[in-house]
């Protein structure tokens, strides 16, 4: 399962898969879909044991689906290593404003999941990006189910309410 654990003001937007150079320069894969919008920022926070610290950006470009980024406080291959694996993160009001019809995946996490009737069949427990369309996985406990995003079976998302309606595809539940 993805983690995609949420801060009340902050948003994770890339995870640190490496060193990057000698110089302590980081490779972070991000997790956007409009990288070239972040470009321009000058500060992220790195997330460490549930802490986040500022990191200041002396030079971020994009390559090969990662950003190269070299932080002021990080001084060293040795010290960039240390930090791999780590998320970064920005506060909300820095994040590219959304579309409509737009919503970030992370925030429907928790989502319950009902059909038309009113049945209570779970909670989103994850996002997958599939390339024709996403699948959300949903959880009731004791088993866990695929639910395409598909018009035809997503009827209603409201974020705001962390509630989603379906019309579940023949055999999608497990109801033994």
């Amino acid at each position: 399962m993805t983690n995609y654990n949420d801060y009340d003001e902050h948003t994770w937007i890339a995870t640190i898969v490496g060193a990057h150079g000698i110089k302590g320069a980081i490779k972070a894969r991000y997790v956007t879909n409009a990288p070239e919008y972040y470009l321009e920022k000058k500060t992220f926070f790195i997330e460490k044991d549930e802490i986040l610290s500022p990191l200041d950006i002396i030079r971020i470009y994009e390559s090969k689906n990662c950003w190269i980024i070299l932080f002021d406080e990080i001084n060293s291959r040795n010290e960039a290593e240390v930090i791999k694996g780590s998320r970064l993160l920005l506060p909300d009001n820095q994040l590219k404003p959304l579309e409509n019809n737009e919503i970030f995946l992370h925030k429907i996490i928790g989502c319950r999941v009902e059909d038309q009737k009113g049945k209570i069949l779970g909670k989103i427990t994850d996002v997958m990006e599939t390339g024709a369309n996403n699948v959300y996985e949903v959880s009731n406990g004791s088993s866990a189910f695929l639910v395409p995003d598909v018009t035809h079976v997503v009827l209603e998302l409201n974020v705001a309410t962390q509630r989603m309606i379906i019309d579940p595809l023949p055999g999608l539940i497990d109801t033994s």
